[in-house]
């Protein structure tokens, strides 16, 4: 009997350690909000670590529509124009050395993207399609 004893004492010794240490594993995060108060919770480091090898960027093959290729305070303004008109739309600004270029779209196959330059060839007559490095489209899990 004194041997049960010991033994489930020694289990009990064993598995409330492993609690501590896992407990101060864990990185503590507060955010503050002002108008509402806090939020606060403890993230176990092992969640974080799987979080950050699968936090990979996304982006696949795919095209975009170039629909500006100029400076950039013009290019800054086209874009301006093009939102206010078409609100919603998503339209990337890089550099294309000397120049700046406006990109439309994130469209997965050619024929996509074709169905989409119809429509932006209507208003601007010299839009082409390019490939480029596209974000996938992204899925609203809604109840």
């Amino acid at each position: 009997m004194l041997n049960l004893r010991l033994y489930v004492s020694a289990v009990l010794f064993c598995f409330c350690a492993q609690m501590r240490a896992q407990i101060t594993e864990n990185t503590e995060v507060t955010y503050p909000n002002p108008s509402i108060g806090s939020v606060h919770w403890q993230v176990p480091n092992k969640v974080q670590q799987v979080d950050y090898k699968n936090r990979k960027l996304t982006t696949q093959s795919g095209y975009r529509l170039q629909i500006f290729i100029g400076p950039l305070d013009q290019a800054k303004k086209f874009r301006q124009d093009y939102i206010a008109a078409h609100p919603g739309s998503l339209i990337y600004l890089s550099q294309n050395i000397p120049d700046h270029v406006l990109r439309l779209g994130n469209y997965l196959s050619k024929s996509e993207a074709r169905e989409a330059l119809k429509e932006v060839r209507k208003e601007i007559p010299s839009a082409f399609i390019v490939d480029d490095m596209v974000e996938p489209p992204r899925i609203d899990l809604k109840d």
